[in-house]
């Protein structure tokens, strides 16, 4: 069923010649018969059905077109020569032929302008198992995109295909150079971006001039300035001889850790655009190879979060013990939303106010606007932090799910570990109990709505198996308790290297590194046919997350205490240094890099290969950092440059 054998067959014999194959000269003839039909509308029954005092210049100018095609005039061939035409490989899923989108817009011969509609027909009506075709068309700029579908449905009827709805046509069409004027929120936006880069700019050129002219410069213009930025971000420290608070091979992790989350979403947009390959797009990702580079490497998020965790039960134990058990919450808590939210917030107002304003291609608005209409509409609960909770299938900026998590988490992770700090071992039954409840919640959830990860379900189910088990905090607290755990190991071995037997080391060296072959094979047998059961993906989804991160943690182990040899060296790296202080903006960017360049921005086909999806992974992770940077220097380091200040002078106050 995949080939379209069952057409070529139709073509037969009959005396001396052939006679072409009535379906296969159907489906060849469709663009030009469209055309034809558009050209000869004005005449037709249909035409007393629309609102000719609206339409009539559309009309007027399609007749125009269709006598100028059928009497060959050069102008009306070169017009019907930027549409698409019937692609090879329909069986196979190539089902986009946009035609030329940039040449019809600049259209400037005959009677009009140009203006560049995809439409859609449908095949069940012929008995033909293909996806519904997307074909690009070159109309005149008078018709609006309500007429264009009204045409495209009225020739689909007389043509015998199936009308396709559930989509907006204005969302496919584009003229050259729209008349999009500036709508409140972009122009504040242009004006607030506007002063803060400004203002930047002045505090560089007056450091670098008091630089030239040895003047001093106060420390809190220093702190803003593009000089001392750049110096900061890519300033590196070489690996300490001696174990101490800075955990080295952390900033090789999560620079690994933040390309890994860009291939695996440059993998998921590359599922869902066109392709003249579809079955080689789909061979691909049910190997082992693309399953383990897709599947896997959205474990990343996981990693991230146990680091999280990690990371701040370090911190609050040592303060906490250099203040005799005493800490401030508050202020964790504040810097916390300091330095989490001003440049996601900053991202939010930058999307809604220009995305849909970066490009144009002929699927820019149907891939781009729903996540703008997103955030214009649920920005609250983004900023709020509530989003994997509220409105979970209107996220603003999809993958920031993952801040919704660690803040919530964070919110309560300080009464943990103050009660771990003061209980010690005796409190972690009680984390251990927390970590089991989650990963019970996640297989309960799983068995009694009977979902299942391949293939996938319908939308209604697919987002609610998302809503359950993806997106929630309490699907997710696992591999976070676990990460307070090993915080709190951590921490306990501070200060001398913990030595155990080369024996205990080597068994669970090898241990980690089966565990996590265990999970890579798994997920191939998850996500590749035969497809495992549902009982199957219930334990996969409850386990494997812990099971990941556990062998993650057994690698900083290692690590820390002087074990790891050359993994070690190659995480602590000091190139990784610059990647990880970029590693959080990058994270908030790289999903709108990948959306615009890869869905917005495609005018043809993608010839499918893997060394295709590693030319654009590379692109988009080299966009993402120069992005990271422009938006670390000036919106994250301002605002942490002003707090601190902040701090530092209600330090001197109260003194």
């Amino acid at each position: 069923m995949r080939l379209l054998f069952g057409i070529i067959a139709l073509v037969s014999l009959t005396g001396r010649g052939f006679h072409c194959s009535d379906v296969v000269d159907k489906l060849e003839r469709i663009p030009y018969e469209f055309a034809t039909f558009l050209g000869a509308f004005q005449s037709s029954n249909h035409s007393a059905d629309l609102s000719y005092w609206k339409d009539q210049n559309c009309v007027y100018d399609l007749s125009k077109f269709g006598v100028g095609l059928q009497k060959d005039q050069q102008w009306a061939l070169k017009v019907y020569d930027l549409w698409g035409k019937m692609p090879s490989g329909l069986s196979r899923g190539n089902y986009f032929t946009p035609g030329d989108f940039e040449q019809c817009r600049q259209l400037a011969i005959g009677p009009f302008g140009g203006h560049h509609c995809t439409v859609r027909f449908g095949f069940d009506s012929m008995k033909l198992p293909l996806d519904p075709l997307w074909l690009g068309i070159c109309v005149p700029n008078t018709c609006k995109p309500e007429l264009i579908k009204t045409l495209t449905d009225y020739f689909a009827q007389e043509y015998e295909l199936d009308t396709v709805d559930g989509y907006n046509q204005s969302d496919f069409c584009y003229r050259e150079k729209p008349a999009q004027e500036l709508d409140g929120v972009a122009i504040s936006a242009i004006v607030v971006l506007s002063c803060i880069g400004a203002a930047i700019v002045m505090c560089t050129l007056i450091e670098v001039l008091g630089m030239l002219l040895k003047i001093p410069i106060p420390q809190y213009l220093k702190d803003v300035s593009l000089y001392t930025g750049l110096a900061t971000l890519f300033k590196t420290e070489p690996k300490a001889e001696k174990k101490t608070d800075t955990l080295d091979c952390v900033h090789g992790l999560r620079s690994f850790l933040m390309i890994q989350i860009i291939v695996h979403h440059v993998h998921h947009a590359l599922r869902t655009i066109p392709v003249t390959d579809n079955v080689i797009r789909q061979d691909y990702f049910d190997s082992a190879g693309g399953v383990i580079t897709y599947r896997v490497s959205a474990l990343s998020a996981d990693i991230f979060l146990v680091i999280s965790a990690m990371l701040m039960t370090y911190g609050i134990m040592k303060e906490l013990t250099l203040n005799s058990g005493k800490f401030n919450v508050w202020l964790l808590w504040l810097h916390r939303i300091v330095r989490i939210l001003p440049a996601y917030a900053m991202l939010i107002y930058f999307w809604v106010a220009f995305g849909e304003h970066l490009g144009e291609g002929p699927l820019y608005r149907h891939v781009v606007q729903p996540t703008v209409d997103a955030c214009t509409e649920n920005w609250w609960t983004a900023i709020l932090f509530v989003q994997n909770y509220v409105n979970p299938e209107q996220m603003c900026i999809p993958h920031t799910w993952y801040l919704s998590i660690d803040m919530q988490l964070y919110i309560v992770t300080p009464l943990l570990v103050y009660a771990l700090w003061k209980l010690g071992v005796q409190f972690a039954p009680a984390l251990a109990l927390l970590m089991m409840a989650s990963m019970v919640c996640v297989f309960a959830t799983f068995s009694s709505n009977d979902f299942w990860l391949n293939p996938e379900m319908t939308p209604d189910r697919e987002a609610h198996r998302l809503r359950s088990t993806y997106y929630a905090t309490h699907a997710r607290m696992s591999v976070w308790f676990f990460g307070i755990a090993f915080g709190y190991f951590l921490f306990r071995t501070r200060e001398k290297q913990v030595k155990w037997s080369p024996v205990v080391l080597t068994s669970v060296s090898i241990f980690a590194t089966a565990l996590a072959g265990v999970i890579m094979f798994c997920a191939t047998e998850v996500y590749k046919p035969p497809v495992v059961s549902e009982l199957g993906d219930a334990f996969y989804e409850s386990l494997h997350r812990v099971a990941w991160v556990g062998c993650h943690m057994w690698l900083i182990f290692m690590c820390v205490n002087g074990y790891g040899s050359v993994l070690d060296s190659f995480l602590s790296w000091t190139m990784w240094q610059p990647i990880a202080r970029l590693s959080y903006c990058m994270y908030l960017i790289h999903y709108l890099v990948v959306v615009v360049t890869l869905g917005g921005y495609i005018q043809q086909p993608l010839f499918f290969t893997g060394v295709n999806v590693q030319f654009m992974s590379l692109g988009v992770f080299g966009i993402t950092a120069v992005a990271a940077l422009i938006w670390t220097l000036f919106i994250e380091r301002p605002v942490l440059a002003i707090e601190k200040n902040i701090r530092l002078w209600v330090g001197k106050s109260q003194q």
